[in-house]
């Protein structure tokens, strides 16, 4: 991803069983200046990487952090309001770039083990005073290799659980954790 060095955006470590990339994806601006950038150059350069990674080292992959996309509707408290469609992390653009990328084969680590789950989020508006009344976005993610989530054959490591943590303060965002059970 040289063409995007400046941004200074991921790291990888590498552990015995998976990969472990965490990202901060490029917010697409107040007026969704960056939109065109992070959408058209960005999301799919990263998928790149990520499918590289995947396949030079033969194991599974995860990437986490702040994705700065709320990817459907249970990840909004206030899906519908006509101001989402024109704000960075909610438009239609964000919204299907992730959805290809989850179409390439990866998870959704949360929304796979909590299809339903609403009110589980991960940023709030400190400006609004959004986090108490729990009005927040889901902006957050572990995104995982279909291998690591279920019990095949040969497995070491599954994905058993992912959630947040809004009660550690500190931050607009909160810790989100995932559980891997790690077999011997």
């Amino acid at each position: 991803m040289s063409a995007h060095d400046g941004e200074g955006r991921t790291i990888t470590a590498e552990f015995p069983l998976f990969y472990l990339t965490n990202v901060y994806v490029p917010n697409s601006g107040q007026k969704l200046e960056r939109l065109g950038y992070r959408t058209n150059s960005w999301d799919k350069d990263f998928l790149t990487k990520m499918q590289q990674l995947e396949k030079d080292g033969d194991k599974p992959i995860i990437w986490v952090g702040d994705l700065n996309v709320a990817f459907d509707e249970k990840d909004t408290w206030n899906e519908g309001a006509k101001h989402l469609a024109k704000s960075a992390g909610t438009t239609a653009e964000e919204r299907a770039s992730f959805a290809e990328q989850l179409g390439a084969g990866y998870i959704d680590a949360f929304r796979h083990l909590h299809p339903e789950g609403r009110g589980h989020y991960s940023y709030w508006s400190q400006r609004a005073g959004n986090r108490e009344p729990n009005k927040g976005l889901r902006l957050d993610y572990f995104v995982c290799s279909k291998g690591i989530m279920g019990d095949g054959d040969g497995t070491k490591a599954i994905v058993r659980d992912s959630y947040m943590v809004p009660d550690q303060l500190g931050s607009d965002h909160c810790p989100i954790v995932l559980e891997i059970e790690i077999k011997k």
